[in-house]
Formats: C-alpha cells, sequence, structure tokens
C-alpha cells in the first residue's frame, strides 16, 4: 500500500508540474497575440518615414501612433497597425516648425475655430487641419482637457470627442 502512495505522490507532482508549465507556454503565446511592442512599433514608424527622432509610442485604439521628428524640424505622426503595417501619415508640422501641408490658414481656420467654439466654448485652439476626406478636425483645449471637434465642408459640428493631449 505504501508502494502506491509513493507513485500516486510522484504522478501528481509531474502532473502539477505539466500543468504549471502548459500554463506558462499558454501565457507566452497569448502575449505574442497582443500584437507589436511599442518598441516595434517606434522601429517600423521610423522605418516607414525614413529615419530622425521618434517620440515614445501611444496607444489608439487598435494602432499606434508615433511622432517623429524628421531631420528637417517637421514632425509627422505615423499610425501603425497590429501587424506593424503602415495605417497612416498625418503632417503635424512642416519643415523649421511651419504649419504643416494639411493646417488651415486664413478665412478657412478662422471660421473652423469659430464653428467650435460656438459648440464646445472658449478654449486654447492646438491645431485645425483638413482630412483627406475633406472634413477639419480642431482641436482644442479647455481646461486639462482636449476635445476633438470634427466639422463637414460646409463648418457644421458633426463630432466632439475627448482627445489625447499627447496626440498634437
Amino acid at each position: 500500500m505504501r508502494e502506491w502512495f509513493v507513485l500516486f505522490r510522484k504522478a501528481m507532482i509531474v502532473v502539477i508540474v505539466a500543468l504549471l508549465v502548459a500554463s506558462a507556454v499558454l501565457q507566452l503565446l497569448e502575449e505574442d497575440d497582443e500584437g507589436p511592442t511599442a518598441a516595434e512599433a517606434k522601429v517600423a514608424a521610423l522605418s516607414w518615414v525614413g529615419g530622425g527622432e521618434a517620440q515614445p509610442p501611444r496607444r489608439e485604439k487598435d494602432n499606434w501612433e508615433v511622432d517623429v521628428r524628421r531631420p528637417d524640424g517637421s514632425i509627422v505622426q505615423v499610425t501603425i497597425g497590429d501587424e506593424l503595417q503602415l495605417r497612416g501619415i498625418d503632417e503635424e508640422l512642416g519643415p523649421a516648425g511651419t504649419p504643416a501641408p494639411d493646417e488651415l490658414r486664413g478665412r478657412a481656420r478662422d471660421r473652423a475655430v469659430h464653428a467650435a467654439f460656438w459648440h464646445i466654448g472658449p478654449g486654447t485652439v492646438v491645431g485645425v487641419e483638413r482630412d483627406p476626406n475633406r472634413e477639419i478636425e480642431v482641436g482644442v483645449r479647455v481646461g486639462k482637457d482636449q476635445i476633438e471637434v470634427r466639422l463637414d465642408r460646409r463648418f457644421r459640428v458633426i463630432e466632439v470627442q475627448p482627445e489625447d493631449p499627447q496626440d498634437e
């Protein structure tokens, strides 16, 4: 009877060790399914832009966003997908800190800011840019919060949402 108990105990130890090893392997596999790391997103962004200095990547839904300052002083926001594919490049600032090509200027900028302020109240404008689909994004800082107001081509508000201040 004692031999049976010793064999049973050894078998249980083997089963427990096997379960622990299997659990650790499954946990490693699950971590791989989470997509690329911040470091991998940073390397991918730099390769898509062709070099420069990358800021720390940040998560935006299922994507990574990385701001990269090019040697000429321009800044681009690179959006990287879950397989390190390029999802988009958004010019934030042109060479030497000048406004990016998609930044609104003049009367159009004034109209966009006025429409945003009329809807959410006054604040500090951090950016006014036109998207490829011709919609306008007005970034406004109100107190400690940052808000993005999206406008259509006729400067009508179509969406208001909180925004990450690090996203500008």
